[in-house]
């Protein structure tokens, strides 16, 4: 059920915050639903209020009335694009000083990250781009189901939007006319020797309702149903996603084609590769390729791959659950090349070094290889085709096309990956999940580099999760970004510069695997974020802000590149001041350090006036929390420094964590804190002044090289002219 709630200002003197440190007075900010908790019984279903709305930061506390202790998830979208997703704290009684108060506030979008900004951009310049007005809203998902959308800034202009969410208004024109209507090239200027690479995506012709289909799995089944029917699987899921600028799209319509591939080359892809489904003379799933030659659309250079696996129910070539059965024979197969000779034949069918490209998916099936695979380069003579380059997709291990009588393979990821699986307790899945994990990052640094003995083309993959398919017994890789793609994707071109061909292609895996989220299509969740990385390399551009700006992927840069960025960029100081900065500054998740600070020796300890309150700890807020050292861990909280006390223009401070006892004396730690916040709801209750504000923050830190123990928490803020130490009543029980 879907509710838009008219947000109004109403009096909140004496209400109970149920979401925040604080009380709240007749001068709050704006209040949306009904703050009243006093009755819980009757009266409307959602309780809260929001507590700060600026460019920076959306914060403020959500109850339902039907499970207080419950907590809601909470999704900030503009117009159909979700930029952020998360889930309000857990509603727990705590003190503050005199005061009991029920937890943390509920929710907090922090507007301010990069990754944040990035999404914002996007989604933002997709909007302004529709010419409609810019509608952003959060959405309240209760636990049964039901869902409701706060409106937010819906009062102002789309220039107004764009200031109010915290872009400057030089910002505006560029979020409204992008420029990305050049045509791309990937030669670089001056470079006549350097090849050009062509970028070819796999392309999945399954999005159109057919006979086998409906009898298979119900009328009107394409892969759509699939992704609609896709949930969460875990708490950091980057799921579900949606079509977005396509929509639910059917193959059938010629509008349809031709969309994808003005998206296509717009954004510096060369071609498809269609798969081609053919069971001795039966084709399925054939229709997008016969419109193809009768439509003459879309007008984009393509290839084929011929799928020649038994078609199962599972879609995962396992043959359990048959339903259509590969019987492979020699007298069948070398029909495939007549059946194909028409496709084949088409002026836009793609060619490499003068060869037509044939890709077959698993050439290990075929009983007599050798004497087919000559039977087909004959036979394409004979009919006019020419050469054939015929080459098998490294899938289930067979990678070596001089097994198969191939002339090259193609890569095929993930099958020529190497990633390792990651534990359940790693991404908090829970029991009933059965599928595999992955690191993407560990699988796209596999392939760096990456040669074999034998002529191949690269194939680079922007994600991977087959949820939709499978559900919980999916496969998903993930830490997967547009920024790690990036990284594939440049290595991937250099590594074909490399080749023996002249004309070297990167196949991308693939332009609309919506199943098993490996789409380059645009979607709800990162727009057209992924086809713009194709775009600026293929155009040969340096590597992106947001690649530069993410230091766990600067290492696998290749020397020239890196330096290309640095002399290119107006603040290569600050590019190479970053270069040396720890994983701290960039990525706000570290390690704990051994021992302490050295800015702690002559900081004034406990000062009067200062205050240092943990919210919660890995969402408990117990004063004492159990911590497991092999998993990170989490604090909430906020710090009010002592009058007069004057903090470094960039605010820096140390969480501590000094051992209780004598057991495990001198074996104390520290980690510095990056998120920090003001906390205006909380200045307000302290009535301090805009100097004396209270700065809200999180951190998180993995506990190795801590033995097992209790650890008592404090604040190291550093200052001007003195330091701080402020300490709390909290402390973390480090036990394997």
């Amino acid at each position: 059920m879907n509710k838009m709630v008219e947000r109004s200002v109403r009096d909140t003197k004496d209400m109970l915050p149920v979401a925040s440190p604080v009380q709240q007075d007749d001068q709050s900010q704006s209040v949306f639903l009904d703050p009243d908790v006093s009755d819980l019984q009757s009266g409307p279903r959602l309780r809260g209020a929001i507590l700060e709305q600026s460019g920076r930061v959306i914060s403020g506390w959500i109850v339902d009335a039907q499970s207080p202790a419950s907590t809601v998830a909470i999704s900030l979208f503009v117009a159909s694009h979700c930029v952020e997703e998360g889930r309000t704290g857990r509603s727990v009684p705590a003190s503050v000083g005199p005061h009991t108060v029920i937890g943390r506030p509920g929710f907090r979008v922090n507007l301010s990250t990069p990754g944040m900004r990035r999404r914002l951009a996007r989604a933002l310049k997709n909007t302004l781009l529709e010419g409609k007005p810019v509608q952003i809203y959060l959405r309240i998902s209760l636990n049964d189901g039901e869902y409701y959308e706060i409106p937010l800034f819906e009062k102002l202009e789309s220039n107004e939007v764009v200031v109010a969410l915290g872009f400057s208004t030089d910002d505006y024109d560029d979020l409204l006319f992008p420029n990305n209507d050049k045509k791309f090239v990937a030669a670089m200027a001056g470079a006549a020797s350097v090849k050009e690479v062509r970028y070819v995506c796999f392309y999945l012709p399954q999005f159109h309702s057919f006979a086998e289909n409906d009898r298979w799995w119900g009328p009107g089944f394409t892969e759509w149903t699939n992704v609609s029917q896709m949930r969460p699987q875990f708490p950091t899921h980057q799921s579900p996603w949606l079509p977005a600028d396509l929509g639910f799209y059917d193959m059938r319509l010629v509008e349809t084609r031709q969309q994808q591939a003005d998206l296509a080359r717009r954004y510096g892809v060369h071609g498809f590769c269609y798969y081609a489904y053919w069971f001795q003379g039966r084709r399925l799933l054939e229709r997008p390729l016969r419109l193809l030659l009768e439509d003459g659309e879309p007008n984009i250079p393509f290839c084929i791959c011929w799928a020649n696996e038994n078609w199962s129910r599972r879609w995962d070539g396992s043959d359990t659950e048959l339903l259509l059965g590969q019987n492979h024979s020699l007298e069948d197969d070398v029909r495939f090349i007549d059946d194909m000779a028409d496709i084949l034949l088409d002026d836009r069918y793609i060619t490499v070094d003068g060869r037509k490209i044939l890709l077959v998916y698993r050439p290990s099936l075929i009983p007599d290889k050798e004497r087919l695979f000559q039977t087909w380069r004959v036979r394409a003579r004979q009919l006019g085709i020419g050469e054939l380059l015929i080459c098998n997709a490294m899938t289930f291990g067979e990678f070596d096309p001089r097994e198969f009588h191939c002339d090259a393979a193609v890569e095929f990821p993930p099958h020529t990956v190497n990633a390792r699986e990651l534990s359940r307790a790693e991404v908090e899945t829970p029991p009933d999940f059965s599928g595999k994990l992955y690191d993407y990052l560990e699988a796209m640094r596999s392939t760096l580099g990456k040669v074999y003995e034998f002529p191949f083309f690269p194939t680079v993959m922007p994600r991977w999760d087959n949820t939709p398919r499978k559900g919980s017994r999916g496969h998903v890789f993930v830490r997967s970004s547009p920024e790690a793609f990036e990284v594939w994707l440049r290595e991937a071109t250099e590594r074909a510069r490399r080749s023996s061909f002249e004309q070297p292609i990167v196949f991308i895996n693939s332009w609309n695997e919506w199943a098993e989220g490996a789409h380059l299509e645009p979607d709800s969740r990162f727009g057209r974020a992924y086809l713009d990385v194709v775009r600026r390399v293929s155009a040969g551009e340096s590597i992106s802000a947001e690649l530069r700006a993410n230091s766990a992927l600067l290492d696998c840069l290749s020397r020239s590149e890196l330096e290309q960025t640095i002399k290119s960029a107006a603040v290569h100081v600050e590019v190479l001041a970053n270069l040396q900065r720890n994983e701290v500054a960039l990525t706000g998740f570290q390690s704990i350090r051994e021992g302490l600070p050295v800015e702690i020796e002559g900081a004034i300890a406990s000062p009067d006036g200062s205050m240092f309150v943990i919210e919660n700890i890995n969402s408990q807020t117990e004063e004492r929390v159990v911590v497991d050292p092999r998993y990170r861990v989490l604090v909430r909280g906020w710090v009010f420094a002592k009058d007069g006390f004057e903090p470094l223009r960039n605010r820096i401070s140390f969480l501590v964590l000094s051992p209780e006892g004598e057991t495990n004396a001198g074996k104390s730690g520290y980690c510095l804190v990056i998120d920090w916040h003001e906390r205006m709801d909380v200045t307000e209750y302290m009535k301090a002044t805009a100097r004396e504000c209270c700065f809200g923050f999180e951190v998180s830190f993995m506990l190795k090289g801590l033995p097992d123990g209790e650890y008592r928490l404090s604040m190291l803020e550093v200052g001007e002219g003195e330091n701080l130490l402020v300490g709390s009543s909290h402390s973390l029980v480090v036990r394997h």
